[in-house]
Order: structure tokens, then C-alpha cells, then sequence
């Protein structure tokens, strides 16, 4: 993959879904401390945003269809269900 020569990467690049998928959102360790328990990290459907979740916020993200819908954004589809 050939990166590009923008220094401003904007949503449609082939870089911008990388990029949100390997960085933190600012401000999450205080966050995390707010929360007082383990937190996960999810994609938001829309946006891609990762945002923090905590174990019951995660279970609904998975099963209450917003995994479903950010997988359908990525074009990989599949049943959950079937790889648990």
C-alpha cells in the first residue's frame, strides 16, 4: 500500500480507516478512571469513532446489531453468532 503524500487524512482515503482504527481517542485514561472499571474500545457504526465501553456497553454493542452495522460499513458482514 502506497501511503499518501497528504498530510491531512480525511475521510475516503484508503488511510483514514487505518489511521481511527489504531489510535486511542484523546483523553481516554481519564476516561477510564471516570468509568472505575475495564473498559473496551468500540467502532462506532457511523463514524468509526472508537469510543470507550464498559463490559455491559460492550455485550449490547455486540449483540444489539451496531457490531453488525459497523462490520456492514467494512463490507465483511458475517453472522456474530456463528464465530461464538
Amino acid at each position: 500500500m502506497n501511503l499518501s503524500p497528504s498530510l491531512l487524512i480525511l475521510p475516503g482515503d484508503p488511510e483514514f480507516d487505518l489511521t481511527l482504527s489504531c489510535s486511542l481517542p484523546p483523553g481516554w485514561v481519564e476516561v477510564a478512571r471516570h468509568m472505575s472499571q475495564q473498559i473496551a474500545f468500540v467502532a462506532s457504526a457511523d463514524s468509526g469513532l472508537l469510543r470507550p465501553a464498559t463490559n455491559a456497553e460492550l455485550t449490547e454493542y455486540l449483540y444489539g446489531g451496531e457490531y453488525g452495522e459497523r462490520l456492514n460499513e467494512l463490507e465483511l458482514g458475517h453472522d456474530l453468532g456463528k464465530d461464538l
